[in-house]
């Protein structure tokens, strides 16, 4: 295929050069190498417009057969509007970090009690200056692949992606403790005071959700509960950004969902979870990866009868861990972790009604901007038809949070409101 101008760094000398230093081998000659763009299957975790495989046909002095192998390139936007998003934001430059020190970092911790634990793809290149390349091994060629996002991951599924996650979570709380300014540069998650210009899609569609109330059968209490949310979205949304658990923090994935998950089984036994792109980790408490995670990637079913079950498993293999570990301050308990998740329940609804039905959709060209790297003002989705397929999910999950009060954040604001306006003189 012709090269574009994200893949014009491709050539045999680079190519060469990449299998020496990879493999240790000598006299490599290529035969034959192919660009190919991420597909944009359901199934491919790299189906991004700056993701590539390399396909690559060579001989060498220690293998003189042909031999194949494929990579992954990922590649910063050269051209576009994503251009001045990921330059703003210093997101390309973040995951090399991660690849290069933070989870080599994350492995050596985890080695220490008794096991190899991989949690990510293994790095093969990245370029220094500037920073816009990084070469991944393909994980696929070891038998891993990622769910279909439309069904969303089992019991089992979802219970192994949490219980990695919880490893990711413990060494970064072990490397937090021990130097917090390994992770200065990741301060910035999906919602900060600095992005709100880029947040719009996340009120928007909240008030969408409202507007079409009575359509969907919600009652008229309801629809008026909804109504006033839009106005303290980003509000809510960046205040359980900026939150902890009583001084307890982790790095998160920032983007912990089905696609981003890769599973490989032995036969029909689950053996292992790693975790791909990490453009939009963050510091902060452990709910920002759970709340995200629970809302768009179990199957509604497992989500309605298993939440509880999983957050256990979360933070038994957390305290677990950090126990193994010598983690010397406070861990939350599980009452204090579940508290977390009540007290910012907004961010729950947030992603109920705005992340989950997109998440779970075919449609990846009709999925909006929802991470602010990727936001673009002339992109536009049909929300409406995204919610109305999803409509009996939403319903659901709207009238259960309506029980338990979830919903009354908006309303109890304008309650505080009319009474300072009552008494100001």
């Amino acid at each position: 295929m012709p090269k574009t101008p994200e893949t014009k760094f491709v050539n045999s000398l680079f190519l060469t050069n990449l299998i020496q230093s990879q493999y240790g081998e000598s006299e490599v000659k290529i035969k034959a190498y192919e660009i190919e763009p991420a597909s944009a299957d359901i199934n491919d975790p790299y189906a991004r417009s700056s993701m590539n495989r390399i396909l690559i046909k060579y001989i060498s002095k220690e293998n003189p057969s042909d031999t194949v192998i494929t990579f992954v390139a990922k590649i910063k936007p050269t051209e576009g509007l994503l251009v001045e998003q990921f330059k703003k934001a210093d997101v390309f430059e973040k995951e090399i970090v991660l690849y290069k020190s933070v989870l080599p970092s994350m492995v050596t911790l985890i080695a220490k009690l008794g096991s190899v634990i991989e949690l990510a793809p293994q790095l093969i290149y990245s370029s220094e200056t500037p920073s816009d390349l990084v070469v991944l091994e393909d994980l696929t060629v070891r038998g891993y692949s990622v769910e279909n996002q439309a069904l969303g991951l089992s019991l089992e599924q979802s219970k192994m992606a949490v219980e990695k996650l919880a490893f990711f979570h413990a060494a970064s709380a072990m490397m937090l403790e021990e130097n917090a300014q390994v992770f200065a540069r990741f301060s910035k998650g999906t919602f900060h005071s600095e992005y709100k210009d880029r947040l719009g899609y996340f009120p928007d569609t909240v008030g969408v959700v409202a507007e079409m109330a009575a359509e969907l059968g919600l009652s008229g209490t309801v629809a008026e509960k909804l109504k006033k949310l839009p106005a303290k979205t980003l509000q809510k949304a960046i205040a359980a950004f900026e939150s902890d658990i009583k001084g307890f923090k982790v790095l998160n994935h920032g983007d912990f969902w089905t696609n981003n998950i890769m599973f490989k089984y032995q036969g029909k036994e689950l053996v292992d979870a790693i975790f791909v792109d990490f453009q939009n980790c963050v510091v902060g408490s452990p709910i920002i990866d759970l709340v995200y995670f629970l809302a768009s990637t179990p199957a509604y079913d497992v989500l309605q009868q298993h939440k509880d079950e999983l957050v256990f498993t979360y933070h038994e293999t957390l305290v677990l861990l950090l126990q193994k570990m010598g983690y010397l301050k406070s861990v939350p308990s599980l009452l204090e972790l579940q508290v977390e998740l009540l007290k910012h329940g907004a961010l729950q609804v947030i992603y109920a009604l705005t992340v989950s039905p997109f998440l779970r959709t075919k449609d990846a060209q009709n999925t909006p901007p929802m991470q602010p790297t990727l936001h673009s003002p002339n992109q536009a989705a049909d929300v409406k038809q995204v919610l109305r397929a999803h409509a009996p999910s939403i319903v659901a999950q709207i009238k259960a949070y309506e029980v338990i009060g979830l919903l009354d954040w908006g309303a109890n604001e304008s309650k505080i409101k009319g009474l300072m306006s009552r008494f100001q003189r």
